[in-house]
């Protein structure tokens, strides 16, 4: 089909076509059906930037504190070695790079709107043995019923290869249609709960891939079982109306400088909330309008 010019889908026209010349359609499709997908590396065609990433992980890492970050404990896994680094699109450019990469970018603004912005940053890296993390959505704070189309998007960045035994995403194919969050009679019985296993799916990506899913999705890890050394990075979006998870105030004016109003807007540099007695700038709140009438704007 040749998507025109059409006014009800102004924002989508342009999101879709750019979907269409980067091979990710199939991508689109199941993330509709199934809340999740893979985008393979040859898809992405990101050149070295996995390897430079996972190196400047490692350096994180290094910096972080010795007992590591306490997500992972509060969502019920705990592991070897467990590193949780947030906020890093401020500590290293590579990560800048990565959010504005035309795949992560155009799958952010498909699931998100035109309008998104960032909704976080962070690293998650464990290594030797971990019991898995249970299942959630990313909609955390929001109470059923979620919203259809979903407040938030993972794109993770897959730094080492993602398998079973190094502890991949669980998925539910199909769980961001149920607009709720997992209860505890939902989990599997690998992850301490009722349900039969093979509620889950286990997401497995080789490095240089993208593992994309709508914040509705249920998700948690498999046991890691093995001792290898597993990272991935994510930029995650979220609805222009939303505050995001982040704060970017530190991110260095000459990066905001380098990627223009595009990424300003993403790093909530031009937003109409948060105003004062002045009231929102001029332009803001125009510029996400159109969202008050399509998911797309």
């Amino acid at each position: 089909m040749k998507i025109g010019d059409w006014q009800a889908t102004a924002e989508l026209n342009k999101i879709y076509g750019d979907a269409r010349e980067l091979g990710l359609e199939t991508n689109i499709a199941e993330l509709e059906a199934y809340g999740f997908t893979i985008v393979e590396p040859h898809k992405v065609k990101a050149g070295d930037l996995f390897e430079r990433m996972l190196a400047a992980v490692k350096v994180l890492c290094e910096q972080e504190d010795k007992d590591g970050r306490p997500l992972g404990r509060l969502l019920g896994a705990t592991s070897d070695y467990t590193r949780l680094v947030y906020a890093i699109i401020s500590r290293n450019p590579l990560f800048a790079e990565a959010l504005m990469h035309p795949v992560a970018l155009t799958l952010g603004r498909y699931l998100m709107g035109a309008s998104c912005r960032l909704f976080t940053t962070s690293a998650f890296v464990k290594q030797g043995k971990a019991t898995p993390t249970v299942l959630h959505t990313d909609s955390a704070g929001t109470p059923p019923p979620l919203y259809p189309f979903g407040l938030t998007c993972n794109i993770s960045w897959i730094l080492t290869d993602y398998t079973e035994e190094s502890g991949t995403f669980a998925m539910v194919p199909g769980s961001h249609r149920y607009c709720r969050h997992p209860t505890p009679t939902d989990l599997p019985k690998f992850m301490g709960g009722p349900n039969d296993d093979n509620i889950c799916v286990p997401v497995c990506a080789p490095a240089g891939s993208l593992i994309v899913f709508n914040g509705n999705t249920w998700h948690g890890t498999y046991p890691k079982t093995s001792a290898a050394f597993r990272a991935h990075v994510v930029t995650a979006f979220c609805r222009n109306y939303l505050l995001p998870a982040e704060n970017c105030d530190d991110v260095p004016s000459a990066l905001v400088e380098k990627y223009g109003k595009e990424f300003a807007h993403l790093l909530s540099r031009n937003t109409w909330q948060g105003y004062k007695a002045a009231g929102p700038g001029p332009g803001s709140l125009q510029d996400v309008w159109r969202a008050n009438f399509t998911p797309s704007a």
